[in-house]
């Protein structure tokens, strides 16, 4: 099996009754099971002697399961065949595996007065509803919060693990920001933060700003969040 040249993915590896420990993908196909052979060997009659294997694709990651016995899950679904984001859980018989993509050139995280400056350039010129007649809500359906629900009352309502977000992660390797929902004109507006992965709107990619309506289902660092619409405020 080659070895890959660019950074490797990581797996922070929780086996069961055990501790903790972190290993470099550094395979194109690195495979998972009971047996020896395999380039992470589990020990328990729950895993199958070849389970399931990690294929990276050009500089995408699949997980794979090899007909299993028990099968392979990823955040809690079982699969055939998944693609791997970062934080994605891997469940296999009673051990947990965590995935972490290569890490991206060194950048400063924005700050949440960069996402009201941004906010505000774009919004320049612009009337509408005042922000503080505007009403809504987004709950938590899925992933680690610290709350179930949290009320849209801010301009700019950031979503990330870092003290002081509006709406605040708290799974494994959150990102200290991921998105953020944006007040403007009466309306209100998810966009991805700079330096995010993935933010999905009703499964939907979305590069820029995505108008959000009552119902919308948000995805985002691991976390779904559906949209509620709460109206103006008298």
């Amino acid at each position: 099996m080659a070895h890959t040249t660019d950074a490797p993915a990581k797996l922070l590896v929780k086996l069961h009754g055990q501790g903790s420990r972190t290993i470099e993908i550094m395979h194109d196909v690195y495979t998972i099971g009971r047996k020896t052979g395999n380039d992470l060997s589990i020990d328990d009659h729950t895993v199958s002697g070849h389970h399931a294997r990690i294929v990276k694709v050009q500089a995408v990651y699949f997980l794979e399961d090899l007909n299993s016995t028990n099968g392979s899950s990823v955040n809690g679904m079982r699969v055939d065949r998944h693609q791997l984001r970062d934080s994605d859980v891997i469940t296999i018989g009673q051990h947990r595996i965590i995935f972490q993509e290569p890490a991206a050139p060194a950048a400063a995280p924005p700050s949440p007065s960069s996402f009201v400056d941004e906010t505000m350039a774009i919004s320049g010129g612009e009337s509408g509803i005042p922000a503080a007649s505007l009403s809504a809500k987004v709950v938590v359906t899925d992933g680690s919060t610290e709350r179930p629900e949290y009320l849209l009352n801010k301009p700019v309502s950031s979503i990330g693990s870092q003290q002081g977000a509006a709406i605040r992660l708290t799974g494994w390797f959150a990102p200290k920001f991921a998105a953020q929902i944006i007040q403007r004109g009466g309306a209100y507006f998810v966009s991805l933060a700079q330096g995010g992965k993935t933010l999905l709107v009703n499964g939907r990619d979305v590069t820029g700003q995505q108008q959000l309506r009552n119902g919308d289902h948000i995805q985002v660092a691991g976390v779904s969040l559906t949209f509620y619409w709460l109206g103006s405020r008298k």
